[in-house]
Formats: C-alpha cells, structure tokens, sequence
C-alpha cells in the first residue's frame, strides 16, 4: 500500500475532522476505521450544539471544518440557547438525523481528494526509536506514514456495562481494541479508566404526546455553518418534548440502585461530572423533587426516541419500570436499555499545545481519547491535531489555539495545562474571555487563519470577506452620524436624556432599547441592505461591538497583558532547577508539565504569583546573555 503523510486512526467525530484538514490542506492522507458504515456515527444523542459547544461547532466550522455544514443538511430540529441572556453565551443546539448524518459524512470523506478510507483494524504503532513511522494493521500488513493522529474515542479496552451483565465493546454494536492501549502504555503514557453512558432509547408512537410539553423548534434560526443562507432539512423539522423525573422515578431507582453497575462496584472508571447519570442525579443531589427529561426524536421517519438526561447503568427492566412512572410515559416501549461503558484514556498533560505527544514526536491524540467528552470537544481536538500533523509532516511551525482567541483554545490549554480529573466537559464559564469570543463573530475571529493553512475555500473565504465589508461600511456610516438629543423629537419621546453635544449614530446605538434601523430612519436614510443572513449578520455585530463597547474593550486590554506573557516562550529542554527562588511545588509541577509559555506556566494549578516573577526574571536575564537573534532551546 502507497506511503501516506498523515494516517488518522478513528473516524468519529475527532477523526473526521483530523483527516479532511490533512488532506484539504494537500496532504496525502489515510484514515483507517474498523467499520466503514460507522464513520460519523453519534452513539449518544442526536445533537450538535448547545452552550460553549455550539461555539465550538461554530468555530470549527470558521476554520473550514466538515461538523456545522453536514449539520444543517442533516437537521431534525433547531433553536437558539441563551437566547433570554447576552451574546456571550448565546449559540445554536440541533437535532441530526443519525442515519443520515453519518451517510453525509462518509460521502464527503469519499469525495475528499488525496483522502483513503481503509476498512480495517490498527494493531499498533510503528516507530522507529522516538519516532513515528506508520502503523501495523491486524493482519500483519505496515503502512508507513510521518504523522499518526489517534482518534480511539472509547474503543480502548472499552467494557460496556447493563446492570451486572458486562461485555467487552466500545459502543453497542462495535469491537474494542486492545493493541494501542499496550503501545501507549509502552512508551510511557499514563493510562486511566473512564466510563460514560447513555440512555433508553424508546418508540415514538408509544408516547402520550398531550401528556409532555413541548419544546418548538424554530425553522427561522440561522443556519449552523457560516456556509449557508439557511439550514437544509429534509422535510418538516420536529418539536422536542419534555418531561421529567418523580417521587415515584427516584424511588424505583433508590430501591434498585445496587443492581447499578456505578453502585455495584462493577465500574472502575471515573464518570463525567457536568452530565452524571439518574443514579448519580439522585443520590448525590436528594433535595431534588424532580429532573428535567427531554425526548428527542433521533431519525427521519424513525420510532426512536433518546431520552436525555436518564444515561443509566441499571438492568433494563429497571429502566422501564422507571420510565413509566413519568407523564407521558406510561405505556412507554422500549427499544434499547442504556448501559455505561469504561474505556483507556490518556493523560492530556503529557501532549504539547499542538496535541502532540511530547513521548513520540509524529504521534498526536485527538478526541474522547483525551479524557474529554461529546462531540463537539472531539471535533475541536479532531481539527486542530489534522492541521498540525500536516503542518509538521510539511515541516512547517505549529497552530496553536489560545485562550483568547477561541473556546478551542481553553479547551485545548485546559488538557495539557490542567488536566483532567473526569471527563472534561466545555462551559462558558471555562472561557475568561466569553463576551470576546462569542458564537456570532466565530468567523471574524478564525477564518482568516483557515484560509492562511488552506482549509478554507474560495467560496467560503468570499463569503467571509463580504460579510466583513458589510460590517466594517455600517460601522463608518454609523461613526459619520451626528445627533443632537436636544433638537430630535424623536429621541425625546424615546425617553433619552438631553444631551447638549452631538453624538455619533454608533455612541446612539450603545442607548438601551435603540436599533440600527431606528438611526437610520433618524438620519433619514433608508436602512439598506437586502435582507439576506449575510445583512443580518453584520447588523448583529454592529449592535454588539456598540452596546457592548466598553465590556469589549476591557477584554481586548486584558487580553493584550495576556499575549504579552504568551509571546514569552520557555526553552523546551529548560532547566528549572537553575531559577534561584522558586518554590518546590512550582519546580516540581514545570518539570513534569514543561509549560511552553511563561503564559501557560501562570495556569498551572498551584503556581504562585511570585514563581511567576522569578521565572520572567530569569527568563529576560538568560535572553539579555545571548547574542542577538539566539535560539537558547
């Protein structure tokens, strides 16, 4: 078999996103995967999105990632989140068919020029000393290739869990695999077990629909990609239904908790804190009356129904006696029983801000693998480990996300940085920097660096630069606006103060309550524009950037001070032993991390104030004692 540059392992969410940048960015690229008619598989729920996940989506999608775009052609139902609170953690959460999702997916992965699809099993990693060189399938036969992405998601020695039934898969319906948790341990990773779950999936026509409420969707909600003018569903999109948990509920699942694989010591893995299952819903928070249950419908045409919020490792008989003593499920019929399933991770504290492995040079990991969860933080990881594995298989420097730029940047510094204690889950609280980097500006911030590696295409990249134009002319005709408060009945009757200087149309639009259009009837000009998405896009930034003016420049000044300190960079190979003053827990925690910013070094957790200090000190001394230009790696 031909030589490749980069060899993506996994076709999830993480591998998708991985092999398409490889190879739209002109690399020669295999992605192997055991089954082919999985690729793209959602094997919890049918949604994309949500808060900071829908930012994440937006911003791989920003860069020219596949997530957002098969997105809106796969829609069953869409609305926006957040949409009673600010821009800041306002975003998109949608429903995907999920046989038709993964059926786009594969279609646009065999489409996708100098990207191989191989059907088969990886049964280790070649390497040739601290190197790596290919992979070996289990049937013996070596593909060479200068990078490797990982991309395992839980097929790691996965073992799913029904009650006390176990059985070694990594989902339902699919192998697990043994041989790269055995090479990863080999080169000295540190591995742990993770467990996850999901939920009974239930027929839709056995559901009392006048017994549960309802959760519209909204057909007029912005499409998903940046791409699209609109979303693209299939037919008429559906409504979500909601329910939720009772005295009754919690007593079944009290009285039967010890059949719980979690409760009946049958799982070693540590679970995820922010999406725990029913059991851990009732016993870790009793004062709870009830929980929220949400019934998505999971097909076009299709009787399955997920039941989120009820991820469960109960024997099934368990599980229904507990689903029907909720509204609207009385009658309820069962397809599948949740169960839980523990898997191989890799501590993320050993992989550099590139997602590569500071064990292997060439080797990068990508996605569950991590010690993340959902989808949208393995596609964020997917993407990010593809565009560096091909930059590195070109010789080219590293893209690194940062904090300030991107959600995928804290996620991204969160891993390496941090690490993880549990499944690590986004939030809009992760981010310093929310009201910066936003949903609706995730193309202003990103694509230009997309279009820079070769991701983004030319009819994304005009698209981009029109919207950007819009923008940037309603800006200037608005800061070319004088209005005088005092002489304009209208502004009075809006109840604004008397102002005696003039003001711009832009410092008018900061005013509560005033819109773009309002200025524009004010200064006796029509609005303009067509009313295209494009229009409305731009006329949102500009309401934005003008009632948010102050909030945003506070967070540009911080995040100056910030990129000031990221521009320090840290000799790879420094020795920290050498900085007279630092403390033990400071020395001991740079070693082992090997932060490469003087930045990074600020985050860890147990750094002081004053290590800080030192090490710039230090650092700024070293760089005076060099010669001009110097590499002191």
């Amino acid at each position: 078999m031909q030589p490749f540059d980069v060899i993506v392992i996994g076709a999830g969410h993480a591998g998708i996103e991985a092999a398409l940048a490889s190879a739209r960015m002109g690399l020669e690229t295999a992605c192997v995967t055991l089954r082919l008619d999985r690729i793209g598989h959602m094997p919890c729920n049918c949604s994309i999105g949500g808060p900071a996940k829908g930012q994440m989506a937006r911003e791989v999608d920003a860069l020219g990632g596949q997530m957002a775009v098969t997105t809106d052609h796969a829609l069953t139902h869409i609305r926006v989140v957040g949409d009673g609170k600010g821009p800041a953690v306002q975003t998109f959460r949608a429903h995907a068919c999920k046989s038709l999702y993964p059926q786009l997916m594969r279609k646009t992965m065999e489409l996708q020029k100098r990207l191989t699809l191989i059907e088969a099993e990886v049964e280790t990693i070649v390497r040739d000393g601290n190197r790596v060189v290919g992979i070996r399938l289990a049937n013996g036969e070596e593909i060479s290739a200068r990078c490797v992405v990982m991309t395992t998601g839980t097929f790691m020695n996965g073992l799913c869990h029904e009650g006390m039934n176990k059985t070694v898969a990594a989902r339902h319906g699919d192998q697990a695999v043994s041989g790269l948790s055995t090479f990863l341990c080999d080169i000295g990773v540190r591995l742990r077990r993770f467990k996850t779950g999901t939920t009974p999936r239930i027929r839709l026509s056995s559901i009392d629909l006048d017994r549960v409420g309802i959760q519209r969707t909204d057909p007029e909600c912005a499409p998903f990609s940046f791409k699209h003018d609109r979303v693209m569903p299939r037919k008429t999109m559906y409504d979500c239904f909601e329910t939720k948990t009772n005295a009754a509920t919690h007593q079944v699942i009290r009285d039967k908790i010890h059949l719980s694989a979690v409760y009946g010591k049958q799982i070693e893995g540590v679970g995820p804190r922010y999406c725990p299952s029913i059991e851990d819903k009732i016993v870790r928070f009793p004062q709870k009356d009830s929980h929220p249950v949400f019934l998505e419908i999971e097909e076009w045409d299709g009787e399955s129904v997920y039941v989120q919020g009820m991820s469960t490792s109960l024997p099934a008989e368990v599980q229904m006696a507990f689903l029907k003593t909720m509204s609207g499920l009385e009658d309820v019929e069962m397809i599948r029983p949740g169960y839980a399933v523990e898997y191989d991770m890799a501590d993320p504290m050993q992989l550099r801000p590139n997602l590569e492995s500071k064990l292997c040079e060439g080797l990068f990991l990508a996605g569950q693998v991590n010690g993340t969860s959902g989808y949208e933080e393995a596609a964020s990881q997917g993407i990010v480990a593809g565009i560096n594995a091909a930059r590195k298989a070109m010789n080219e420097p590293d893209v690194v996300f940062r904090r300030e730029d991107s959600y995928i940047g804290v996620l991204i510094d969160d891993l390496v940085t941090k690490g993880v204690d549990d499944p690590y889950r986004m939030l809009t609280a992760r981010s310093e920097y929310r009201l910066y980097v936003r949903n609706d500006n995730a193309d202003l911030r990103l694509t230009p660096l997309g279009r820079e590696i070769g991701l983004v295409d030319d009819e994304r990249w005009e698209r981009f630069l029109e919207k950007k134009r819009l923008v940037e002319a309603k800006r200037q005709f608005l800061e070319s606006l004088a209005f005088s408060v005092k002489d304009n009945p209208r502004l009075e009757s809006k109840g604004f103060a008397k102002v005696r200087t003039k003001t711009t149309g832009f410092d008018l639009l900061k005013r509560p309550g005033m819109k773009f259009e309002e200025i524009a009837l004010l200064a006796g000009v029509a609005s303009g524009g067509d009313g295209s998405r494009l229009y409305r896009e731009a006329k949102e930034q500009i309401e934005i950037q003008a009632k948010y003016d102050g909030f945003l420049k506070r967070q540009e000044g911080q995040i100056e001070q910030l990129r000031r300190l990221e521009s320090m960079a840290i000799p790879r190979h420094f020795d920290y032993s050498r900085v007279r003053g630092l403390s033990f827990e400071t020395l001991e925690k740079c070693t082992r991390i090997r932060p490469e910013t003087v930045a990074q070094a600020s985050r860890i957790p147990g750094i002081r104030p004053t290590d800080i200090a030192i090490l710039i000190g230090h650092l700024r001394k070293l760089a005076c004692q060099l010669p001009g230009d110097a590499n002191y790696e």
